[in-house]
C-alpha cells in the first residue's frame, strides 16, 4: 500500500506545479470561463497514460529515460530523447521562474529558483526512493493548502457562472494539455519497473482521482473570482481573501513548484549520468540549463512553450501504446504456447 500511495503522489507532484497550482496552464490552454467538464476529461487521460507509462516501466526495468527509449526506439531513440529532454527542461525552466516569481516581493534578486533547483539535484542524486520519499511527504500538505484555499474562495465569487462554456475545442485542449503534464512523468515512471499491474491501476486511479478534485476546485474558484489576466489567478484570488490565504497559498505553490522541479532535475540528471556523466556534473549541467530558460520569465515559458510540447507529446504516447500492445501480446501468446515470443 506504501509503495502504491508513494507512486500516487509522484505522479500528483509532478503534475501540479507552478503552473497548475497557479491557475496560469488552465487559462494558457483553456482562457477564460474555463469549462468544469475540463476536470473529469483531463482526470480519465491521466489515469489512462498514468497506467500506461507504468506499463512500460514494468516490461522495461530501466532506470533512465534514454535507457526505456533504446527500448522502445532502438536506433531512433534520438528523437524522443530529444522530445523529453526539451521537455523537461521547459518544465524546470519555468518552475525556476516561477518560484522567482512568486518570491520577487520578497527577494528581487531571481535566486530563490535557482537555490530550489540545486537542492533538487541533490535530492536526484539519491536516485528513484528519494523522489518517492519527498513527494510522499510534501504532495499531501500541498493537496490540504490548495483545497483550503480554493474552498476559502468560493464564498467571496460568483458561483453562477463557476461552470464555465462547454465547447468542442475543449476536448483536444484538454487531451492537448494532459499530454503535456504527463510528458514530465514519463521520464519518471517509465523508470518505475517494481510494480504488479494491481499495483499500477490503483496508484494511477488514486493521482487521477486527486488531480481532478484539486482542477475542478482551481476552475471553479478561477471562474468565479474572474482574474483570468493575473500572472498568477490563483494567488490574486488569494490575495483578495486575505494576508492569512495569500501566506497559505504561497506555501502550497513554493512547494508545489519544487515537487515539479524535482521530477524535471530527476529525469534530466538521470539521463546524464546514464550518458557516462557523475553526479556532480549531471546535476550542474541541469541547473545551469533551467536557469537559462527560466530568463524568458514565468508567464512566456508557459504560453509560448507548453503547448508545442503537449502536441509533440502525441507522438511518444503513440509509440508506448504500440509497445505496450506488443508486449502484452507477446505475454499471452507466452502463456497459450508455453514462450515468451508470440507464435506465427
Amino acid at each position: 500500500m506504501r509503495k502504491i500511495f508513494s507512486v500516487a503522489m509522484l505522479i500528483v507532484g509532478t503534475m501540479i506545479g507552478a503552473g497548475f497550482c497557479s491557475g496560469r496552464e488552465l487559462v494558457s490552454f483553456f482562457g477564460s470561463h474555463i469549462s468544469i467538464f475540463v476536470a473529469p476529461i483531463c482526470g480519465v487521460c491521466i489515469f489512462f497514460i498514468c497506467v500506461l507509462f507504468l506499463s512500460v516501466g514494468r516490461f522495461v526495468q530501466k532506470r533512465s529515460f534514454g535507457e526505456v527509449n533504446r527500448k522502445l526506439l532502438g536506433k531512433f531513440r534520438v528523437v524522443a530523447d530529444v522530445l523529453l529532454l526539451l521537455n523537461s527542461t521547459i518544465v524546470l525552466g519555468a518552475m525556476i521562474a516561477g518560484l522567482d516569481s512568486l518570491f520577487s516581493p520578497v527577494v528581487p534578486v531571481p535566486v530563490i529558483g535557482t537555490a530550489a533547483a540545486v537542492v533538487c539535484a541533490l535530492i536526484a542524486a539519491k536516485g528513484l526512493g528519494g523522489l518517492l520519499d519527498c513527494n510522499g511527504i510534501v504532495v499531501p500538505v500541498i493537496i490540504v493548502l490548495l483545497l483550503a484555499v480554493t474552498v476559502g474562495s468560493l464564498k467571496n465569487g460568483d458561483l453562477a457562472s463557476s461552470v464555465g462554456a462547454f465547447s468542442l475545442f475543449t476536448l483536444p485542449a484538454a487531451i492537448t494539455y494532459v499530454s503535456m503534464n504527463m510528458m514530465l512523468a514519463s521520464t519518471v515512471l517509465t523508470t518505475v519497473g517494481t510494480l504488479t499491474r494491481k499495483q499500477i491501476v490503483a496508484g494511477s486511479l488514486i493521482a487521477a482521482a486527486c488531480i481532478t478534485l484539486l482542477m475542478a476546485l482551481l476552475i471553479t474558484s478561477i471562474n468565479c473570482t474572474g482574474n483570468f489576466d493575473a500572472e498568477m489567478p490563483v494567488l490574486q484570488m488569494a490575495s483578495s481573501i486575505g494576508r492569512g490565504a495569500r501566506v497559505v497559498l504561497s506555501i502550497s505553490l513554493g512547494t508545489s513548484i519544487f515537487t515539479t522541479m524535482l521530477s524535471a532535475v530527476g529525469g534530466l540528471s538521470e539521463y546524464l549520468r546514464a550518458l557516462g556523466g557523475g553526479k556532480l556534473f549531471s546535476g550542474v549541467v541541469t541547473v545551469l540549463a533551467g536557469v537559462a530558460l527560466s530568463r524568458l520569465g514565468f508567464v512566456r515559458v508557459v504560453s509560448l512553450f507548453y503547448p508545442m510540447v503537449g502536441v509533440a507529446g502525441f507522438f511518444y504516447l503513440g509509440v508506448c501504446v504500440a509497445f505496450v500492445r506488443k508486449k502484452s501480446g507477446k505475454r499471452k501468446y507466452g502463456k497459450l504456447y508455453g514462450t515468451t515470443e508470440k507464435a506465427t
